[in-house]
């Protein structure tokens, strides 16, 4: 859940949940570029990617930046199953999805 070992010490001197909350939000949306971790439009929204509705959490590693148009179109079915199918589908943005769900690391869309 934490991107380093500050980030713990950040969260107990916050004043609200709302702005805990917010910051989580934000620490996501800074990983990936703003994008849409599918097509790369501007996110608006962030997806679950194993969905609520299949028992997905709300951690950082099940959410995604999502523009509407995917967040809308994906809604709960698998995640893989859906992406493959998109015109927009590619296998480097599919590792970098995978390599997201296991934290392997944080990198900016659109990096090599």
């Amino acid at each position: 859940m934490f991107c380093n070992e500050h980030e713990p010490l950040a969260l107990l001197v916050e004043l609200t949940p709302k702005l805990a909350k917010k910051r989580f939000r934000e620490s996501i949306y800074q990983a990936w570029g703003y994008k849409c971790g599918y097509c790369g439009d501007t996110a608006t929204s962030l997806d679950h990617i194993v969905p609520r509705f299949k028992s997905g959490s709300s951690n950082r590693h099940n959410l995604i930046p999502c523009c509407r148009r995917c967040n809308a179109h994906k809604g709960s079915e698998d995640m893989r199953k859906w992406f493959e199918k998109q015109t927009f589908f590619s296998t480097k943005t599919l590792d970098r999805i995978e390599s997201w769900i296991k934290q392997e690391s944080v990198f900016i869309f659109g990096e090599v």
